[in-house]
């Protein structure tokens, strides 16, 4: 083969390597930022806490259904809540602060609110867990 020929080929396998191997930094970064976002959270919060802490029998049923919630139905999927602390840790926190009439009508509050469609900058981003944090009190 004439050298003309070779550095040709060479020059073009380079020009056609180049932007594949770019691509693929891009990818794998992207494949990389989906794989912290889908992430399942390490929750170190203890909620059996809050049936030791429930002063009545409103309180403590609450609390029993707020574990089983935890423990059988919630466990099984990806957190999917938009805000922090999740739904139900925000009933559980209202009715343990406030008097059962004003913690239900904050729970149905934020039930309508819980979506996806949330407007940007409304809420501030909680930075541990990069998603919009709403306190319960």
């Amino acid at each position: 083969m004439n050298f003309r020929v070779v550095v040709l080929l060479v020059v073009v396998a380079l020009f056609c390597a180049i932007p594949s191997a770019m691509a693929q930094g891009k990818l794998s970064s992207k494949m990389a930022q989906l794989e912290k976002l889908n992430k399942p959270v390490k929750n170190s919060v203890n909620y059996k806490a809050y049936l030791k802490k429930s002063n009545n029998e409103i309180e403590g049923t609450a609390a029993i259904l707020f574990l089983t919630y935890k423990n059988f139905f919630s466990s099984q999927d990806q957190p999917s809540c938009v805000f922090t602390p999740s739904c139900s840790v925000y009933a559980m926190e209202s009715l343990q602060h406030d008097n059962p009439f004003v913690a239900y009508l904050k729970i149905f509050d934020r039930l309508q609110r819980c979506h996806p469609l949330v407007k940007p900058g409304e809420y501030t981003i909680h930075q541990s867990s990069m998603r919009y944090y709403d306190p319960s009190y």
